[in-house]
């Protein structure tokens, strides 16, 4: 079981096949990274990963999603319905969506772990999906250049949208009034209200991932030293964090006690928090724990236990 005294708990995927946790604890006013566990998940690389209040899933190249048990601390098993590379994970309470390479999304329940339905459309590799808030419809893109909407409720395809170019990543904001394709440099936004592209981020080196600070401010990071701050509907950047390092692989945000901080994990195995204070007029975060992993990680998710 999780201390009193921890915040919250990173779990990173690695290219050489381990998820490794490391606790955020509050110490003598003083925020420190402690590892938590270490484990060899995969016959592969990990390739995602994903968690909610209680479980945790990994997804790797050697086709399987991993499940543990983050109250217990125990694993729950393995889920072999893909043939594929495992591309992304998401969960919605009761439920852990999946897709892969074989071009199908699987919706388990996460009460007994059976694939309730899967989800075909795509021609190809599946690259990324996202839940909308309400967890009433999904995004997915794909290597076939296609934008596809899912009617959860019904369990079927809504409409697609050739977009004429590869998406990386699809990721719907805070409030669920829009939404944002990523493909290479660029992060195209759309309007839900408007059904088309209102806005666009060119962060001009390759995205790794991008979070939301709150509904306005997107933090972006990928093959830059840099992490870039952007107001999404006015297309400017608002502020920037130097990492010091060359490729960003992972950012999520995470509200403690109200206040906002950014968490990211980059190729030389850094794991860095940042408080951003989003009240200040020039927002100036501040560095307030770091550690050194000796891995090359692959993807990151924040387990909330505070």
């Amino acid at each position: 079981m999780a201390e009193e005294n921890t915040l919250l708990e990173i779990v990173i995927g690695t290219y050489e096949k381990y998820l490794l946790g490391y606790k955020l604890e509050m110490n003598q006013d003083q925020f420190v990274l402690k590892p938590s566990f270490t484990t060899e998940a995969h016959l592969q690389p990990v390739k995602c990963i994903a968690s909610s209040e209680k479980f945790l899933a990994s997804g790797s190249v050697d086709e399987t999603i991993q499940l543990f048990n983050m109250k217990t601390r125990q694993e729950v098993g393995a889920l072999l319905q893909h043939n594929g590379t495992i591309t992304c994970l998401e969960f919605y309470d009761p439920y852990l969506l999946s897709c892969s390479e074989d071009s199908s999304i699987c919706v388990w329940s996460t009460s007994n772990w059976q694939c309730i339905k899967t989800l075909l459309g795509h021609k190809g590799t599946i690259n990324f999906l996202a839940v909308h808030p309400t967890g009433k419809m999904a995004l997915s893109v794909g290597k076939d250049k296609s934008l596809r909407t899912w009617n959860l409720i019904k369990g079927r395809s809504a409409y697609v949208t050739n977009i004429k170019k590869i998406a990386d990543i699809v990721r719907w904001s805070p409030d669920g009034s829009y939404f944002l394709v990523c493909s290479g440099n660029t992060i195209d936004i759309y309007s839900v209200e408007k059904a088309s592209i209102v806005s666009t981020i060119d962060f001009q080196q390759r995205i790794c991932d991008f979070t939301f600070l709150n509904d306005d401010l997107l933090a972006v990071g990928g093959e830059s030293e840099f992490i870039r701050v952007y107001n999404i509907k006015s297309e400017e950047m608002c502020f920037e964090l130097k990492a010091k390092t060359n490729r960003i692989k992972a950012l999520k945000s995470v509200c403690i006690s109200e206040e906002t901080f950014l968490v990211s994990v980059s190729s030389d195995g850094c794991i860095k928090i940042w408080h951003v204070d989003l009240s200040e007029d020039e927002i100036k975060p501040r560095k307030v724990a770091k550690v050194k992993t000796q891995s090359r990680p692959t993807c990151m998710t924040v387990v909330m236990t505070s």
